[in-house]
């Protein structure tokens, strides 16, 4: 009897891992025909991953990594993730919370007495609404001279208070915390309120805290140097002549808070589910972690973090397009998976196709 209920397991496990083996099969099957279908081989370089306990980890590579050389996307290859490079400092700043270390009420004249003085309202505008960018703090990159400086490619290696200087003439967005306004100021002062918080330098405070934690061994702030930072190139019309040139001679901000990050799709697929769980101390912590405001285009703004409606319920993450990349990253925690597109030009309709794509691939 005991030998009978063995062979009846041993099959019945068989019939499980076979089905788990077809069921990955047909998702990497599908997937690969989205990728495939949806970016040329001659478009931008492409990856994207898609994890899950159902799909396994699947991740393709697709159009050109370098476009001048005419080089194949690899799906190791390094981008500049952009805007997720919040995700980090928000998580860290969290962390600051959680220590004691700071208040969400805090306020930008209390924490950077000197640099608030060139802000009106600096004595209202808190850590929170820096956060949930409801601060109403202009935005650098929209200066002018900010644009004139990185044509001219006169400086290489741009220290945050630097840059957060172009803000300083221009007008308030808004009143503190009336409406969201998408400013990367915002988050260049919050990696000046880090740095008087920590000895160490933020990239070192990065591995400490986030990627050694979430085994992420290819992300990194970008080091400043003639070309780039081991990075696939950008491409983005920057000069506004009607032609996509490559970003890699131009210091827009390398490896600081806000833009600054490298990584690639595995890495990125370690982190997704680990930035929504992260979370405040308190009966509350949870809500209050996930606590977003609307952005006007449908998706919702927290804490360094978005929520997007889907079709397949909620997704948390984040998309950004800037400085000649395109990055989405997307957990669906009803379902435990994780999404990531990285794109070598400024592409955010095809990322946008590209998630809803890979979903509808895979999810019921």
């Amino acid at each position: 009897m005991r030998r009978k209920q063995i062979i009846f397991l041993v099959i019945g496990l068989s019939i499980l891992l076979l089905a788990g083996c077809q069921q990955r099969q047909a998702a990497q099957t599908a997937l690969r025909e989205v990728i495939n279908t949806t970016v040329p081989d001659d478009g931008p370089g492409v990856v994207m991953l898609v994890k899950s306990s159902e799909t396994g980890e699947q991740i393709f590579a697709q159009g050109l990594s370098n476009r001048e050389e005419g080089e194949a996307a690899r799906t190791i290859n390094h981008f500049r993730v952009v805007g997720l490079t919040k995700t980090f400092i928000s998580t860290i700043i969290i962390q600051k919370l959680s220590e004691g270390e700071l208040r969400l009420d805090d306020t930008l004249a209390e924490l950077l007495p000197d640099i608030a003085a060139n802000f009106a309202n600096s004595d209202q505008i808190t850590l929170e609404q820096m956060l949930m960018m409801t601060s109403g703090l202009p935005e650098y990159r929209d200066n002018p001279d900010f644009k004139t400086a990185v044509l001219a490619k006169e400086k290489r290696g741009w220290h945050p208070d630097e840059l957060v200087a172009f803000a300083y003439d221009m007008p308030a967005l808004s009143a503190p915390g009336e409406a969201f306004n998408y400013s990367n100021t915002n988050y260049l002062l919050l990696q000046l309120i880090l740095d008087n918080l920590e000895d160490d330098d933020l990239n070192e405070v990065l591995q400490d805290r986030i990627l050694d934690r979430v085994d992420m061994p290819d992300t990194y702030l970008e080091p400043v140097a003639k070309t780039t930072g081991g990075h696939i190139p950008g491409y983005a019309d920057i000069d506004g002549d009607g032609i996509i040139d490559s970003m890699l001679p131009y210091d827009d901000g390398r490896g600081l808070a806000d833009l600054g990050l490298i990584s690639n799709g595995i890495d990125l697929g370690e982190y997704a589910p680990a930035l929504y769980e992260r979370t405040l101390p308190g009966e509350n912590g949870r809500e209050l972690s996930l606590k977003t405001v609307p952005m006007g285009n449908g998706d919702e703004y927290g804490f360094g973090i978005m929520k997007r409606q889907s079709n397949w319920g909620e997704m948390w993450g984040y998309a950004s397009e800037e400085s000649g990349f395109t990055s989405e990253l997307w957990y669906l925690p009803d379902h435990e998976l994780s999404i990531v597109v990285l794109i070598s030009g400024e592409e955010m309709a095809l990322a946008d196709e590209l998630v809803d794509g890979a979903l509808t691939a895979v999810l019921p």
